[in-house]
Formats: C-alpha cells, structure tokens, sequence
C-alpha cells in the first residue's frame, strides 16, 4: 500500500515538473487535492494556476493550430495504439508530448507557427479523441511532395494552404464542433 502511494507521488511530481495543472495530475494519480497543490507549491515555490482547462474550439482556432493538433494526436496514437480511441494512454501522451515538442522546437519558425500545445492541451486533445470530439480520417494520398507546414521556408499563407492539404495526408485531424 505504502508503495503505491509513493508510486503515484512519484508520479504526480514528474507530471506537475512537466507543467501539468494540478486537477489533470489529482485525476491522474488520485492523489488528494490538498496533497497535489501542495507538491505544486514546493516543486515552483507558486500556487497552482485556477481555472479551466483549454477547450478544444479554442485548441482550434485557426489552420496552423489544427495541423499542429493533427500532429499531436498523430503521434499519440503511433505510440499508444488504437486503445488511444478507448481511452487516456498515459505514457503515449507523454512521450508523444515529448517528440511533438522536439519538432517543434527544432522548427523554430519565428513565432509564425503559433505557440507549441502544452501538456494540458494535449490531455485535453487526447480526451477528445477517446470521447469522439476529435476523429480519425480515413488516410488519403499526400497531395504535397513534402509537407509545406514544417518547411522553414514558407510563407504563412502558403503555410496555411499547405497545412489544410496536409491535415487530410496526414489522416488524423482534430476537428472541434462550432
């Protein structure tokens, strides 16, 4: 029993470390909300952040940040399977979290790509995805020789055209209702 508990703190320390609001860790783990604001408070010497979650019409609200979402859920679902339909892999989101961020990082397109998805936002992506907000496409070919959304050299609004081609190539989207 006491080795479950430290399990789960363990795990509750690396998942707010890599910036997780506290109530996505509580669900998480099970840990008590008093016990997880607290580790938050010693691990960033601050109160947790209050407030909702990002909402997924939000998450996509323009071309660039659905492909980007695309990308996300693309490589969540390469690492965890089709469970990822059924329900949260933690492990796959994290370590796609992970890639999804080293790309991103790589890129590094002056800002013109948007702000990364953090780690909420990807729980959020992956939550829809097991509750049928976010959906598989059927895969179609690649109308691009090479997809224009991580060239560096792109314009933004030849960014924009090419990632709406390659959100079908990609055969993930992210779509939200509104």
């Amino acid at each position: 029993m006491r080795l479950q508990q430290l399990a789960r703190t363990q795990q509750a320390v690396a998942l707010i470390r890599g910036g997780m609001r506290t109530t996505l860790v509580q669900r998480i783990t099970g840990l008590r909300a008093e016990l997880v604001r607290e580790l938050h408070r010693e691990i960033h010497a601050d109160k947790p952040k209050s407030g909702p979650l990002p909402s997924t019409q939000t998450l996509l609200d323009s071309v660039i940040s659905q492909a980007s979402a695309s990308l996300f859920i693309a490589l969540y679902c390469a690492l965890g399977g089709p469970e990822t339909e059924r329900q949260i892999q933690l492990e796959a989101l994290l370590q796609a979290h992970r890639l999804y961020r080293e790309q991103w990082d790589r890129l590094g397109a002056g800002g013109r790509l948007g702000a990364p998805i953090d780690i909420n936002a990807a729980w959020v992506l992956a939550r829809d995805l097991t509750t049928g907000f976010a959906a598989r496409l059927p895969a179609v070919p690649h109308p691009l020789p090479r997809c224009g959304l991580f060239a560096h050299r792109a314009a933004v609004s030849d960014l924009q055209t090419q990632a709406t081609q390659c959100l079908a190539a990609t055969g993930w989207c992210a779509v939200g209702e509104g």
